[in-house]
């Protein structure tokens, strides 16, 4: 299994290589091992966020604005 930080890694790499958020979500995140939920939206500093919830405890957070995936 890989790790947050991996995934993380690589979705970056999908969204900065021309993939929207759907596809990346449809075609990795949905099915992957470490994926536990659906994405939730919120709003941080005037950013709107995606928060995928973990099954390590951490959450994937997506900023679309940015076009990054992090580790919170």
């Amino acid at each position: 299994m890989s790790r947050a930080s991996d995934l993380a890694r690589l979705c970056t790499e999908l969204v900065r290589g021309g993939n929207d958020f759907p596809t990346v979500w449809n075609t990795l995140l949905k099915g992957h091992a470490l994926v536990r939920g659906l994405p939730r939206q919120r709003h941080d500093r005037g950013r709107n966020l995606l928060d995928i919830s973990l099954i390590t405890g951490e959450r994937l957070v997506f900023d679309g604005d940015a076009k990054t995936f992090s580790i919170s």
